[in-house]
């Protein structure tokens, strides 16, 4: 019988494990990636004239926020002498040994980005993509289609009175690269994210001045890399940890964020518990907010002619010399995809009245699949609070066991409304109402789901059975690695007790020596 095909777009982390399950799964990738390399978002790519708008949004200096164990592919572990927080390039560096290990090279096609993805009426794909030179159209049919670009590809910039009268520089934070391009300006950035507020810190030792604007005119709950010098803060989120009740959870994030990183500005501190927003990973944001190299304000009310900006508070500040728009990014405007597919429609997108959240909204099953259209699968299009990497390879284990009928059942169209409807019901209920926080999710509960549905959820009860209580104890209340999800089920990998033993500071075995040399 002939393999059934699987077109992939994107060859970052999502496409990479995207491959590698659907080989797993006796189904045939091809892999379409727009640039010559792979690593997607996480590798390094100057802005050009040659390469006015890369995929990358990556700058020189960027570190990921989540620590190694945490952000580790399900039966691939980041080395266990690497650091505890990768920098870019060792991030990539990581991708590159997982696609040599797994051999997913040969299933790219490089310098082919993707035209139009449109369905056909059997239910299958027509894929027109460019060929290597980038000169001609060819199109190909497949049975399925990945779409693995993520969600920070395409920018957003907010709208302000004035925007197109200021003459200074105006860039969104995809195209900023370095911190010495602004020595000696009066920079402001916009947006307090993680982006804004590493940038801002960046900046303030190079800039004359900086300015972060808060659109909402407070600042987000700040918390460390690590606690205590030696432990990453992550990993304090166990499986346990997620037994506990909100306000519980709440508490703690709190008082971690008070008594490690210190308090807010006067006028500046959150009006919202920690779990209303994404955290925000940058402790030495406050230090440099206190010495006064980093001024916070609210929300912008009109850009000026001389390069002034006013504020809502009525306050000015001038000769500001660029502003970088570290606004976040839109997930539904995809150019070769068809908009309702992911956003469900106008009918859909009516049900909600914020209009910021109506632009963004993905009307996804699982954050994966279109109810009416299962052939077609988004892997990396969640923001999960933790790590995208487990995540993706996740749902990609998730949209092939669809395929291949290894879920536990399969929801009809009507359930995966419903589910979508209730998901959207809770992110609403919990975060605050704006574009970023249509697709959120907390890691391990959201990888939880879809692992139940494909039977390889680690329930403590079958762990202690399978394993004994020491790697019992260390599932429940030790690093939540994702490597858990590889104890159980059908894709389950005979060195993840070990993995999860290393992960945990216990000594690696003799032959886990052996097989390092």
């Amino acid at each position: 019988m002939e393999k059934r095909r699987v077109a992939i777009v994107g060859a970052g982390s999502s496409g990479l494990t995207s491959i590698k399950q659907c080989l797993e799964d006796n189904l045939e990738p091809v892999c379409f990636e727009a640039s010559d390399h792979t690593g997607g978002l996480w590798r390094y790519t100057e802005v050009n004239e040659k390469n006015k708008d890369p995929h990358s949004s990556i700058y020189q200096s960027v570190v990921i926020n989540t620590s190694k164990e945490v952000m580790a592919f399900t039966d691939f572990p980041v080395p266990y002498d690497w650091p505890s927080f990768l920098h870019n390039k060792y991030v990539v560096k990581y991708f590159d040994m997982y696609a040599e290990k797994f051999n997913l090279l040969p299933y790219i096609k490089f310098n082919s980005p993707i035209q139009r993805l449109s369905i056909r009426p059997d239910g299958r794909w027509n894929v027109c993509y460019l060929n290597k030179d980038k000169n001609e159209e060819h199109e190909e049919i497949f049975d399925y289609v990945m779409v693995c670009i993520g969600h920070h590809r395409y920018p957003r910039i907010p709208k302000y009175i004035g925007m197109d009268k200021f003459t200074n520089k105006q860039i969104h934070s995809h195209l900023y690269r370095r911190a010495s391009d602004y020595e000696n300006k009066r920079v402001l950035v916009v947006g307090c994210g993680n982006s804004g507020m590493d940038i801002s810190v960046e900046l303030s030792s190079v800039a004359s001045q900086v300015f972060l604007c808060s659109r909402r005119g407070y600042l987000p709950w700040i918390l460390p890399r690590r606690l205590f010098g030696r432990l990453s803060a992550d990993q304090l989120a166990t499986r346990f940890f997620h037994y506990f009740p909100g306000f519980l959870k709440n508490w703690l994030i709190e008082f971690i964020a008070n008594y490690t990183v210190g308090p807010h500005p006067q006028g500046f501190k959150p009006k919202t518990p920690p779990s209303a927003n994404h955290p925000t990973v940058k402790s030495d944001f406050l230090e440099r907010v206190a010495i006064g190299v980093i001024i916070p304000k609210p929300d912008i009310a009109e850009l000026k002619v001389d390069n002034s900006i006013e504020f809502v508070d009525g306050s000015v500040i001038e000769n500001i010399d660029a502003i970088i728009y570290a606004t976040g990014y839109d997930f539904v405007n995809i150019p070769f995809i068809d908009k309702e597919i992911i956003s469900g429609g106008k009918e859909v997108e009516n049900q909600f009245g914020n209009e910021e959240y109506q632009e963004n909204l993905v009307w996804l099953y699982k954050f994966i699949f279109p109810p009416r259209i299962t052939s077609i699968a988004f892997i990396g299009l969640v923001q999960a609070i933790g790590a995208i990497m487990p995540v993706s390879d996740l749902q990609a284990q998730y949209a092939t066991s669809f395929w291949t009928g290894n879920l536990s059942k399969t929801p009809t169209p009507e359930e995966m409304e419903k589910d979508i409807k209730k998901t959207q019901d809770i992110i609403r209920k919990r975060y605050y109402h704006s574009a970023r926080h249509t697709i959120q999710a907390d890691m391990i509960p959201y990888m939880d789901e879809l692992a139940k549905d494909m039977g390889c959820l680690p329930y403590p009860s079958k762990i202690l059975f399978k394993f004994g209580p020491r790697l019992w104890k260390l599932v429940l209340f030790g690093v939540p690695t994702p490597i858990h999800y590889r104890l159980l089920g059908r894709q389950a990998w005979n060195d993840a007790p070990e993995a999860i033993r290393i992960y945990n500071g216990c000594k690696p075995s003799l032959s886990t020596l052996k097989k390092n040399k």
